[in-house]
Order: structure tokens, then C-alpha cells, then sequence
């Protein structure tokens, strides 16, 4: 029989084992925000299973990157709104 490759969410979770001693050195607040991106990257697991690429950690970062950016453009248009409300207020 063939030897069965590990899946994404298989090295992902190997990975953020790996990481748990930088987690846990991290404040209470900062810990928050590290098992966000640990959520964003398992989010796109099957996304990263077609990545391909020969460091599966690299497929993992790019989908915390994707959510850290989709979480950045909404902040944008929430202030965009905020910012046009204000202005009409003014005048």
C-alpha cells in the first residue's frame, strides 16, 4: 500500500503545536489575536490544499493574510461611511 500523505488541517494542527510555547510566552490580549490567525488559517484549509507549495506553513500565512485584509477593507468602508455621515452633519 501507497504511504498516505498528511491533510492541511493534519500539518496545521502539528504546526500550531508547534507554536504553543510562543503562544503561551504571549500576553493574555496578544494570545486573542494569535488563535484568530490560527482560526483564519484553518478557515481556508482546503483552499491551502491546493496550494501546493513545498512548505505548507507558506499557504497557511497567505490565508491569515487574506483574512487580516478582508478584516482591514471592511474597517475602510465602516470609516468611509462614519467619515460621510460626519461631513453631512457639518454642513
Amino acid at each position: 500500500m501507497g504511504r498516505t500523505l498528511p491533510t492541511q488541517i493534519q500539518i496545521l494542527r502539528t504546526a500550531e503545536e508547534e507554536w504553543k510555547d510562543f503562544r503561551r510566552a504571549l500576553r493574555h490580549e496578544d494570545r486573542e489575536a494569535f488563535d484568530a490567525l490560527w482560526s483564519y488559517a484553518r478557515h481556508h484549509a482546503a483552499a491551502s490544499s491546493m496550494a501546493s507549495r513545498l512548505l505548507p506553513f507558506e499557504a497557511h500565512c497567505f490565508s491569515m493574510m487574506v483574512e487580516l485584509e478582508k478584516s482591514l477593507e471592511r474597517m475602510k468602508k465602516h470609516l468611509k461611511i462614519f467619515e460621510e455621515k460626519m461631513t453631512h452633519q457639518e454642513t
